[in-house]
């Protein structure tokens, strides 16, 4: 390992998931309705769906990254119009009076999660752009793709849950009383899937 790589790799990474996205917001709003299972099962998809970027960039797969351009914006709007579905049921909940969680939803949103990620564009830029940029040719490409893999998937994880389970608690503890968590997280859910669509439908190649 070149260890100026790692150490410049550590430090964007670092830089990166701090910066909160649509992960942060999907594992927030499921946080607010399913507590810390709910945010783990999140942390769960997102790590799938990074898993994937790193195989991408690892694996320099030029011709998947060229299409790039027409199979995400389609995988963002489903993976929105899934999200919003989701919202959906909260807001039912919330109508219901249903005091009870429903955990058959562990499957929706690990793959909801799963989405949020691997159709993140701020995400894409950092697997596409960056991360071969810190591989050095004189090491074994392998063993660094699974180093700075590694790296990222927990830094990451660490940082959603963070985000989540403050949110979380700081919520439940100041406004539990008077407002819905189902509410919340159903309008949590909106914001995300919306953005997620409108993206996808603004990035659709003419035809």
């Amino acid at each position: 390992m070149d260890t100026t790589l790692l150490i410049a790799f550590l430090t964007t990474t670092l830089l990166f998931v701090a910066a909160p996205g649509p992960s942060v917001a999907f594992a927030t709003a499921q946080a607010l309705r399913h507590g810390t299972r709910g945010a783990c099962v999140t942390v769960a998809g997102d790590a799938l769906g990074t898993v994937v970027h790193i195989a991408v960039a690892a694996s320099s797969l030029t011709v998947l990254i060229a299409l790039s351009d027409i199979i995400l914006p389609p995988l963002q709007i489903a993976g929105g119009l899934f999200i919003l579905y989701m919202a959906y049921q909260s807001f039912s909940h919330a109508r219901s009076g249903n005091g009870t969680r429903a955990r058959a939803s562990d499957k929706a949103t690990f793959w909801a999660g799963f989405f949020a990620c691997v159709s993140n564009p701020k995400a894409i830029v950092f697997f596409v752009a960056l991360f071969p940029a810190f591989i050095s040719t004189e090491h074994s490409i392998l063993v660094q793709s699974v180093v700075y893999g590694a790296i990222f998937l927990t830094l990451d994880a660490i940082s959603i849950l963070a985000y989540a389970l403050f949110t979380m608690h700081t919520v439940k503890r100041t406004t539990s009383r008077w407002v819905n968590a189902d509410i919340l997280s159903g309008l949590g859910l909106s914001g995300v899937g919306l953005a997620m669509v409108i993206k996808g439908y603004k990035a659709m190649p003419e035809t």
